[in-house]
């Protein structure tokens, strides 16, 4: 399947030199067979977005959620599903923390889903993590879902949250299953805390 640069490539280069020597009928037709024949190549070789694994956590957004937090979550030095993880992002998602400075300020990390999991190791190796879902406000359209997840993290099952916020999820569908395709999130600080419930 070609990617979507290239298409518009061949797209413009194809209307500039059918014009000059078609009236517009022509040129609307030789688009047409351009549209056709790009599509009947993709119809041959398909290619998913998500990529070719279909875990049935993918299925829905009602599933896909549940899944980020219970991989994400578990005893410390435990064998956490990464490979579950991974397969739930897009290839090219971007996870993007925010981070409070003691002088009051903020700044942010974008990093990939490999050097996400690779941080996640570091930092619980030795601590106990455990991440829920208290509430979630949803929209989606077409192929895609913008979805806000009140969380909390504990350091055991039952226990007071130690800290909450709110992860902003972006997914895309491609037809067959959903992914992640970024995720940013910010939690409770004094500037803007966070008091009851989240979303009305």
């Amino acid at each position: 399947m070609k990617p979507y640069s290239s298409f518009k490539q061949t797209f413009h280069q194809h209307a500039k030199e059918v014009a000059p020597r078609a009236g517009l009928a022509s040129v609307g037709a030789a688009i047409c067979s351009l549209l056709f024949s790009t599509y009947s190549m993709a119809d041959e070789s398909p290619e998913y977005f998500c990529g070719p694994e279909n875990p049935a956590e993918a299925r829905s957004v009602e599933t896909i959620i549940p899944a980020l937090y219970q991989t994400v979550s578990g005893k410390a030095g435990s064998n956490k599903n990464w490979p579950l993880l991974k397969v739930l992002f897009a290839e090219t998602a971007s996870v993007t923390p925010v981070f409070h400075t003691k002088d009051g300020k903020m700044t942010a990390n974008i990093s990939s889903v490999d050097e996400f999991i690779a941080l996640n190791k570091a930092i619980f190796k030795d601590q106990d993590f455990f991440e829920t879902e208290i509430d979630r406000q949803t929209f989606t359209f077409g192929h895609m879902a913008n979805i806000l997840s009140h969380y909390a993290s504990r350091d055991a099952v039952g226990a007071e949250p130690y800290a909450q916020g709110v992860n902003s999820f972006q997914l895309l569908n491609d037809g067959r299953r959903w992914c992640v395709i970024s995720v940013t999130w910010d939690s409770h600080s004094q500037d803007h805390p966070l008091q009851g419930k989240v979303f009305n």
